[in-house]
């Protein structure tokens, strides 16, 4: 068994060190420590993630991906069953999208 003098010299040595490595990193609000992130770019079709997908938003979004739009954001459906949608068409121009029941994808105009 140890003897108290070590033990408590040991207990010091480690307390301090943790000490000082917690404070080379700014604290986050939620606890760990945190780096500085570069600023995202802004994209005027919307936020790049949605919060909560469901698997029909998620086959809705892969088929209009498929029809050849990329940048795919904003997948809602419609009381009549179509799914609407912003993307970016072959030429990078945003446009809006439906995917209808029987799955073609079309520009709305």
């Amino acid at each position: 068994m140890m003897n108290r003098p070590l033990l408590a010299s040991l207990l010091i040595i480690a307390s301090a060190g943790a000490a000082s490595a917690q404070e080379a990193w700014p604290r986050s609000p939620y606890g760990g420590n945190s780096t500085q992130r570069q600023s995202a770019q802004s994209d005027n079709l919307g936020p790049r993630s949605e919060p909560t997908v469901t698997v029909a938003t998620a086959v809705a979004r892969t088929q209009i991906e498929k029809s050849g739009y990329t940048g795919v954001r904003g997948v809602s459906r419609a009381a009549d069953g179509t799914w609407h949608a912003v993307a970016r068409n072959g030429q990078n121009a945003p446009v809006s999208v439906v995917l209808d029941n029987q799955g073609n994808v079309t520009e709305a105009r």
